[in-house]
Formats: C-alpha cells, structure tokens, sequence
C-alpha cells in the first residue's frame, strides 16, 4: 500500500497536468482560456499559445458551475456554483479560494471596474447578491426579483441593472443598494406587478410572462442600455443617465439578447424564435436589417470586422460582415458537438467555443476561419472566460 501511494504521489507532482490546483501565478492571464464545466468539479486550463490543455483547478464539489468571472485587475477569479449556492471567490496569487453563501441558484454575474463589488442572480430563489470582494462576504441580499438573470455593473459602480428573465422587466440598484424598476415591452398585465410579493415560485403562480429579459446591454461609451425582451419581440433602448426609454425597436420573434460591437457601431440581436439576427445601428437606434441564421443562438462573438453567431440547434457558428450587412459563410461543427457559449481572445485572432455534448472545445482561427478541436476538456463544458476577452454566458 505504501508503495502505491508513493507512485500516486509522484504522479502527482510531476504529471504535466496538475489535476488538483492550478499554479495562476506562473502565467500570463492573457494567454489562458478557462473552461466552465458543468458536471465536473473542475475547471480546465488551455494555453492559448498551443492550444492545448495545460492544467486543472478543482473547485466546490457538486457545485454545477455556471461561469466564471475574472475581475478587472486580474488577481481574482469568481466561480458561480449554482448547485451549492455559493459563489467561490479564488486569489490567483494564493490559490486560496473563500466560499460564500448566496442566494438559490446563482447563475450570471457581474465584477465592478473597481474590483470591489461582485453582484450575482441568484435565478431560483428571486434574489441578487452583493459581495464586497474586498472583504469576501456578502453584504446585502436584495429580494423581489424575478428570475434574476444576472446583473450589468456601469463603470462608474453607481448603477446596477438587473434583467427578469421571468418579466417585462428592468431592476435598477443605485449605490445605497435601493431597487426600482423598468418596465419594458408592450405586454399588458405587468403594471400590477409587486416587488415585495415577487419571486421565482409567486411568479409562475401568476402566470405572468416567461420570456421576459435575459440580459441588459451598455453600449461602448455607456450612454444607452440595450434591452431584448423575447415576449415583445423587440428591443427596449434606455438612456442611463436618466433610465428613461428613448426607443422601442421592433425585432424578430423571441429576441435572446444585445451584444455590442467592438467597433461600437451596431449592437446583433439573435432572434430565436424566426431563427434570424438583427442588426441595429448603436447611434441612430435604428433596425439596418435582419438576416437569416439559425436555431437556439445563444451568443455572438466578434473578430477581424467579422461576426460569429452560434447556433447550439444546428452546431454551426454562423459568419457576417455586419458592415456590409449581409451572411458571408458558416461553420459545420460536426454531428457530435452541442455548441453552447464562446470567448474570443483580448487581440481578437481567436474565438474559443464550448461544446457539452463531446466534451471538447472548438477554436475558429479568425484570419482563415479554420477550426481546430481541443479534446477532453472536462465533463459538459459549459462556458468560457478569458481574461480581458469577450465573455459571456447563456
């Protein structure tokens, strides 16, 4: 027995794969693609220079891992386990990881530019969390949401929004963490709507809307918040410094969300109810077209004034010049993949796309549109972060 153990120790320490704790430390943030999975208590560590795993950090057991989050100044990294509601807050330059009790179901979260305020939607219990990172607790669990589905922090830390993925409905925290709302679209019914009496379970009782917002998005310089509400098949357009709405833009049918351009000139709506993608102008607010796409889109990536919108229905990622507005090709996965959600490189050269069905990662080099497929990446690979990358989740 004790020589068994001695060979498993040495195992261990000189295997190139490290299947306990990663060494953060020892590497530059920016050359690291972290994976997301789902039904592992792991995440997985790919050297985007090789494109090839590198490394292992084991995280809260049975935690169904949501995503990740790096913060701004690189020295923390925030693990949603939706599973244990907890969101575990890592320092790179320790490994030590602190565990903070939440809300139930914590899923899509959100780091100030400061790097002192974590706030996260906790989507089964009707909640949003406030964690000061700078002492890694929670300080405030603000209830009367519905369907939380994440949070958009602004750059100046004094405004939170939050979107109901359950309602036509915008929350706003300011920075004395008081709470109003935002009613978006047209449907009827919502004006009755009672903060003090909402939640997930009182919402489905009333059978009120559940397509409702899945995310709020700023544009470049912050001016205007974008909001797709998938009942009212349109997008709502606030002015942030007042929050008052600008602009109601009618879309396709079931808008998911706004992604913005790197450019700022145009925010991409993938409509998954017509399976199409609309292309809106950022500064006029206005619809420039609306092109073909495909099924269950669940995000957009951009690189080398290119467009690339995934289709986990099809497993096909989709290309578009959105300046020329028109659908310039599309990439066929392969029967085995389930393409969920995708991070592209801070210089834009690569879009790194996770696939659960094969448990593997597809990377689409942006100049040739080649696709390369790194192997055993973890179990249901969910999402992908990349320091000062594009990330997002579903």
């Amino acid at each position: 027995m004790k020589k068994i153990v001695s060979i498993f120790c040495l195992f261990a320490i000189f295997s190139p794969i490290n299947l306990f704790a990663f060494d953060w430390k020892n590497h530059d943030l920016s050359h690291l693609v972290v994976v997301t999975n789902r039904d592992a208590s792991e995440l997985t560590i790919v050297d985007m220079t090789k494109d090839e795993v590198i490394g292992k950090q084991k995280i809260a057991l049975n935690s169904q891992a949501h995503m990740t989050a790096f913060s701004p100044d690189g020295k923390k990294l925030a693990i949603a386990a939706t599973a244990n509601n907890l969101v575990s807050v890592m320092d790179l330059n320790t490994n030590e990881t602190k565990d903070i009790n939440v809300g139930s179901g914590p899923e899509h979260m959100d780091i100030s530019k400061d790097n002192r305020w974590l706030y996260v939607g906790n989507i089964e219990g009707g909640t949003v969390s406030a964690i000061d990172l700078n002492q890694n607790q929670e300080v405030a669990r603000l209830k009367g949401f519905l369907e939380p589905h994440g949070a958009t922090i602004m750059a100046s830390g004094n405004k939170v929004y939050i979107p109901n993925r359950g309602a036509q409905l915008v929350g706003v925290v300011d920075g004395s963490l008081s709470t109003s709302d935002i009613m978006v679209g047209s449907l009827a019914g919502l004006a009755s709507f009672d903060r003090d009496q909402a939640g997930a379970s009182k919402h489905r009782e009333r059978s009120i809307p559940t397509n409702g917002v899945a995310n709020v998005t700023l544009t470049l310089d912050e001016k205007y918040a974008y909001v797709a509400t998938g009942d009212a098949n349109s997008v709502t357009v606030l002015d942030t410094a007042t929050d008052k709405i600008i602009r109601t833009i009618p879309v396709g049918l079931d808008p998911w969300r706004a992604y913005a351009s790197p450019n700022g000139k145009h925010m991409i709506v993938p409509n998954n109810g017509d399976q199409t993608v609309s292309i809106i102008d950022a500064q006029s607010h206005t619809l420039l077209a609306t092109l073909p796409a495909g099924a269950d889109m669940t995000g957009v990536n951009f690189g080398n004034d290119k467009g690339y919108v995934i289709s986990r229905g099809s497993s096909q990622v989709f290309i578009y010049d959105f300046s020329a507005l028109k659908k310039t090709g599309q990439l066929d996965m392969g029967e085995g993949a389930r393409l969920e959600t995708a991070s592209t490189s801070p210089a834009g050269t690569k879009v790194y796309v996770a696939s659960s069905s094969d448990n593997s990662l597809y990377v689409i080099d942006v100049e040739s549109d080649r696709v390369k497929r790194i192997k055993d990446v973890g179990n249901f690979p969910w999402g992908v972060s990349i320091y000062k990358g594009q990330n997002y989740c579903h």
